[in-house]
């Protein structure tokens, strides 16, 4: 629906959950830059000894991870132990129509995007979304319904419905998981929620 279609009332309640989307993801950021490091890796080892604990995690066969980047929560342990118990680990790359996950092996080389971020090289082989049994999802700001606020380009909101058979778990500290988020018509739910202190499906 467009701008034009929408009434006053309509068009001022998007302004203001875009505003507190904005606002979000500032306070976000500044909360997660002070973090010390030494607190980001023993949250994140707590985070990914979670999600290696999932049932889901166990049965998985592919599983998608991301690379942490301006200290999220980082899930590498996790993709470890999934390669070290036979599974395939797939990341994103960023590409012209969204998302595409390549297989990737923990340990070896990724390359720098023009954004600053570490992704496998295009050669690498392709996994169709649809395929993918687990997928770590990163996140701003998460509630417990699975509402997430992301970086604002809407990657995982069009990931998110492809994911056929798989299950969805948002990996955050638990800091970033708060009563409720604003969410649009757009925005696309986790499954599951991981943080270093919690380990819940989404209600």
């Amino acid at each position: 629906m467009t701008d034009t279609e929408l009434t006053e009332e309509e068009r001022m309640q998007r302004y203001l959950r875009m505003y507190a989307k904005r606002e979000l993801r500032t306070r976000m950021q500044s909360v997660r830059k002070v973090l010390p490091l030494s607190a980001a890796a023993e949250r994140s080892a707590k985070a990914c000894a979670a999600v290696c604990a999932l049932p889901e995690f166990a049965a998985a066969r592919v599983v998608a991870g991301y690379v942490a980047m301006r200290k999220e929560l980082d899930v590498e342990a996790a993709l470890r132990r999934a390669a070290d118990g036979g599974a395939r680990v797939v990341l994103p790359r960023i590409e012209p129509d969204g998302l595409a996950f390549h297989v990737h092996v923990p340990g070896q080389p990724l390359v720098e995007n023009d954004w600053g971020v570490f992704e496998p090289e295009a050669a690498a082989e392709r996994v169709a979304i649809g395929e993918i049994d687990l997928m770590l999802v990163p996140a701003l700001a998460l509630d417990l319904r699975g509402y997430r606020i992301g970086y604002g380009k809407s990657y995982y909101d069009r990931v998110l419905p492809q994911l056929t058979r798989g299950r969805s778990v948002a990996t955050v500290y638990d800091f970033q998981l708060l009563a409720e988020v604003p969410d649009e018509a757009h925005d696309a739910r986790v499954q599951h929620i991981v943080t270093d202190l919690r380990s819940v499906p989404a209600q």
